[in-house]
């Protein structure tokens, strides 16, 4: 029989020797166990760490300093920057004593949520127009592009160095040759495969490029900061424009080069000033990367001197309630959009749609979407099939919680045509969310992540119509074809599920 390792190396340990490491690793276990526990994350991830630091010390360490560590680290200079944010002229939005009257619960308790939890004003958006086709997002955001007289922000996890990544890019060197300020700010380990030469001509031509979470040779472990990503997509022109969805800047996300196996995904463009939102959210990030403010020029569009109101008597106004919610690791409340996602379930009464190309709900939004089921609520979960799936083992985690919600009268539906990418809920008749955030752990208390929850009936009817579309290309997933399930593939979906606690 062969002795376990460590009892064999102990066996060759002096008596005095041995109890120093005996001491030592019980030392080391309090230790470590005190710090994550300290650290207050959920009790299902807690254990998972504390488990693997103590059982594989040396590997469960290293992986924990770089991917584990909860803190980041906040610049003096960043919160200075911050202070200056171009959305301040419209902080009276978001007092809780001048909300819309014409809001109505549970709405207005949605409203109050992110306004306590993120200090997301309640903003007006003038127009509101979805794009759920890659190619016709990226012809909107070119054109965008194309009328900037003053500045443009960019802010991409993705940024690939394809012909779509070149053609934007060239785009906006032009722009910034003819005088605009171009910023552009990409993910480091998003776009870890794009050489730095590929922006050399934008900013030869004026612009500024910065990686967020710049990857580095020489890690310092203390203030790493590998596991933490900017997962966000904005683009804002003149402060006047915006765009935000789940579309990276690639030839799979415009559709080219992928006829057999084409992307699915979703973006929205807005006009008037919920784009402050979006432009403030940008500035912290790039002065998070940077530590330098974004110094263009361009005027923040007018705020409004009243509140935004809803169904409003006066036959002119038009304007979609809008508010944009950030959530991230230096975010006063980390877990902001799934806090806002739950409770939106929660409200749900007629229906709730998600559409998300990884699922692996917390406990939260969990229990919250099988309620709203049992209560009588059409619950529809749309997530892309396995064979089409970018993240296998996401995807077999995402299924080992069918059973039960299809138990719960929850509906679920593979979209089958190529990979579904867009991420967005509608819940009753006049609530919508379109963002970055997948429906998962990583985006949901890691990732940095920004979401516009819109309160409109006319925009919640067309993005239902969209998932309605999607729907009729996917294949719905069922009790009786689970029943049909290998032993081996439910043992790889438990598997996949025991790890997504660290996905």
């Amino acid at each position: 029989m062969v002795p376990d390792v460590a009892d064999w190396l102990l066996d060759r340990i002096d008596q005095p020797a041995r109890w120093v490491i005996e001491l030592g690793f019980v030392v080391y276990v309090l230790s470590i166990s005190a710090v994550v526990l300290l650290e207050r994350r959920r009790p299902v991830a807690t254990l998972a760490w504390v488990l693997s630091l103590v059982f594989v010390p040396v590997i469960g360490l290293v992986l924990y300093l770089v991917f584990g560590r909860r803190q980041i680290r906040r610049h003096r200079r960043r919160r200075r920057l911050a202070e200056r944010r171009r959305g301040a002229a419209t902080r009276n939005l978001a007092r809780l004593d001048h909300l819309p009257h014409g809001l109505h619960e549970p709405v207005l308790g949605l409203v109050r949520l992110a306004l306590r939890t993120a200090a997301a004003p309640l903003r007006a958006a003038q127009a509101v127009k979805l794009l759920p086709e890659g190619q016709d997002a990226f012809d909107a955001m070119e054109q965008a592009i194309e009328r900037a007289r003053e500045q443009i922000h960019a802010e991409f996890y993705i940024w690939r160095d394809d012909e779509t990544g070149r053609r934007l890019t060239s785009l906006l060197a032009t722009k910034a040759r003819a005088g605009v300020a171009v910023y552009v700010l990409y993910d480091d380990w998003g776009s870890i495969g794009t050489p730095r030469e590929h922006f050399a001509s934008l900013v030869a031509a004026g612009g500024h490029v910065a990686a967020f979470g710049r990857l580095r040779l020489r890690l310092r472990l203390r203030r790493s900061r590998v596991n933490f990503r900017n997962h966000r997509k904005i683009l804002t022109v003149d402060g006047r424009e915006g765009f935000t969805g789940g579309l990276n800047v690639g030839n799979e996300y415009s559709g080219r080069g992928l006829p057999r196996s084409p992307w699915r995904d979703l973006m929205v463009r807005i006009t008037g000033d919920a784009v402050l939102g979006l432009d403030e959210v940008f500035v912290e990030d790039w002065a998070d990367a940077t530590l330098r403010e974004a110094d263009d020029t361009a005027p923040a569009p007018a705020p409004k001197t009243k509140p935004p109101v809803l169904d409003s008597d006066d036959p002119g106004h038009d304007d979609r309630l809008v508010q944009i919610i950030p959530s991230g690791p230096i975010s006063s409340v980390v877990s902001a959009i799934a806090i806002q996602i739950a409770a939106a379930a929660a409200n749900a009464t007629t229906r709730c749609y998600i559409a998300t190309p990884y699922f692996v709900p917390t406990e939260a939004l969990d229990q919250n979407l099988k309620l709203a089921a049992l209560r009588g609520a059409d619950v529809r979960i749309l997530v892309p099939a396995l064979s089409s799936s970018d993240n296998p083992l996401v995807g077999l985690a995402a299924r080992s919680y069918y059973d039960e919600f299809l138990l719960a009268g929850c509906r679920i539906f593979e979209y089958q045509p190529g990979m579904l990418h867009a991420k967005y809920i509608v819940i009753d008749e006049c609530v919508a969310m379109i963002g970055s955030a997948n429906m998962d752990v990583r985006s949901f208390h890691i990732n940095y992540e920004v979401t516009a929850m819109f309160y409109d009936r006319d925009l919640t009817t067309q993005l239902a119509e969209i998932f309605q579309r999607d729907l009729a290309q996917s294949h719905e997933a069922t009790l009786a074809s689970r029943r049909q399930l290998s032993t081996p593939h439910r043992l790889a979906e438990a598997s996949a599920r025991l790890f997504s606690p660290l996905l």
